[in-house]
């Protein structure tokens, strides 16, 4: 088994990776979820029970593509 060659570059300043910017992608008071159909979080408002493969998954309400028009 062979492995991939490592090629990254050190920067001027000694480091390799840019940083990242601090802070959450997730605006809000954190009361989200993820939808399980698109994966986008959602607040529990926007969100309804389904039941998916034996499961219940939350999804958005009333639907994914409804959500990304408004």
């Amino acid at each position: 088994m062979s492995s991939k060659p490592v090629t990254t570059k050190i920067k001027e300043d000694g480091l390799r990776y840019r940083s990242k910017v601090g802070g959450s992608p997730f605006v809000g008071n954190g009361n989200t979820r993820s939808c399980f159909k698109c994966g986008k979080h959602r607040t529990p408002d926007q969100l309804q029970p389904k039941r998916v493969l034996g499961r219940t998954e939350m999804v958005c309400k009333p639907s994914c593509k409804d959500l990304e028009k408004s």
